[in-house]
C-alpha cells in the first residue's frame, strides 16, 4: 500500500504516459529542458512573493520564488506572471501555498529557472491554500484553488 500512495503522490513527468481525457502533463521543476522552446506546465510550492505592480501603461507583473522535489533545499526557480490588468495577476495570501502554472516559457536567469506567464497570450495560474482555512474563512476544497487567472479552472483526476 505505501508504493500506491507514494505514486500517487508523485508528480507525473514529460515521459508518463497521457491517460484519455488529460489536457495537461506537468514535470517537475527540475526535470524542465532548459533549451526547450515548448510552453510547460508545472506545479510550485510558493516561497516568496511580490505583490502585483505596474511597470508600464500597459503591463502589471508580479513575481514569485517556487520550489519542489526536484530542486535541492537550496536552489528555487522564479516564476514572472505578465498581465494587461492588475486583476489577472495573484496575490499570494501565505507562502507555502501552491501555485499551477499553464503555458510558461522557461529561460535560465542569474542562474536560476525563470518560468514566464503572459496571461494575455494564453498562459494562466491557479493557487490552492495548504491552509484548512481560506482567506474567506471557509474551508477550502482541495481540489479546487481558491484564485486563478481567465473566467474558470479545470481540475482533472490526475492532478
Amino acid at each position: 500500500m505505501p508504493a500506491r500512495a507514494a505514486k500517487k503522490s508523485s508528480t507525473p513527468s514529460k515521459s508518463a504516459p497521457k491517460q484519455k481525457g488529460q489536457r495537461y502533463e506537468y514535470t517537475e521543476l527540475g526535470k524542465v529542458s532548459v533549451t526547450s522552446s515548448d510552453t510547460h506546465h508545472v506545479y510550485g510550492v510558493i516561497v516568496d512573493a511580490t505583490f502585483p505592480y505596474k511597470t508600464n501603461n500597459e503591463k502589471f507583473i508580479c513575481s514569485l520564488k517556487i520550489v519542489d522535489a526536484s530542486l535541492n533545499g537550496k536552489e528555487f526557480a522564479s516564476v514572472v506572471i505578465y498581465a494587461k490588468r492588475f486583476e489577472n495577476l495573484p496575490i499570494v495570501h501565505r507562502l507555502g501555498d501552491i501555485i499551477r502554472l499553464h503555458r510558461a516559457s522557461l529561460r535560465m536567469y542569474k542562474g536560476h529557472r525563470q518560468f514566464n506567464v503572459s496571461t494575455h497570450w494564453n498562459g494562466s495560474w491557479a493557487l490552492f491554500s495548504t491552509d484548512s482555512k481560506t482567506a474567506t474563512g471557509a474551508t477550502p476544497n482541495a481540489e479546487a484553488p481558491f484564485a486563478f487567472s481567465g473566467n474558470r479552472s479545470t481540475f482533472e483526476k490526475h492532478e
